[in-house]
C-alpha cells in the first residue's frame, strides 16, 4: 500500500487545538487534589483538556506514521514511541507522553477512580509536554518542506 502524503493543514489544525487546550489549562491556574475534589466542573474541565490533548497528540503521531511509514501502531503508547523513532518528537518527550497516555486511559475508561492529586500533578507536566509536542511537530513539518 502506498502511503499518502502528510496532510500538513490537518496536522497544523490539531496542533492549534492542542495549543488551545494548553491555554485553557493556563486559565485554570494551579490546581491540587483538594481543589479538584471540591470543584466538579473544574475537575471535569481539567480531565477533558488532558484527555483530549493526548488524543490529539496521538492522532498527529498516527497520521504522520501512516503517511510516511508502513508502521501501524496498535496502541497510543506505540504511536508516540514510533513517532520518536521516526524523528517527529524526541525519545524523551515520547516517554513522558507514555505516562500521559496511562493517565488518559484511567480517566477515559475509569479503570479506577483517578487519584486527584495525581491528576493535579499531571497538569504542569502536561503543559510542558504539550507545548513541546506543538513545537517539535511544527519544527518537523518545517524541516520536511
Amino acid at each position: 500500500m502506498t502511503p499518502r502524503p502528510v496532510d500538513v493543514a490537518s496536522v497544523q489544525a490539531k496542533l492549534r487545538s492542542i495549543d488551545e487546550l494548553l491555554g485553557a489549562l493556563r486559565l485554570v491556574g494551579e490546581v491540587d487534589g483538594v481543589r479538584l475534589e471540591r470543584d466538579l466542573l473544574l475537575r471535569l474541565a481539567v480531565e477533558r483538556a488532558l484527555t483530549q490533548a493526548v488524543d490529539l497528540t496521538v492522532a498527529v503521531c498516527s497520521h504522520v506514521l501512516a503517511a510516511e511509514t508502513t508502521t501501524a501502531p496498535t496502541t497510543y503508547r506505540d504511536a508516540v514511541r514510533a513517532a520518536a523513532e521516526h524523528g517527529v518528537i524526541t525519545a524523551a518527550l515520547a516517554e513522558s507522553l507514555v505516562a500521559a497516555v496511562g493517565l488518559r486511559n484511567i480517566l477515559v475508561h475509569e479503570y479506577a477512580r483517578a487519584d486527584l492529586s495525581i491528576v493535579a500533578a499531571a497538569v504542569p507536566v502536561a503543559q510542558r509536554d504539550l507545548a513541546d509536542v506543538v513545537r517539535q511537530v511544527a519544527r518537523w513539518l518545517q524541516h520536511r518542506e
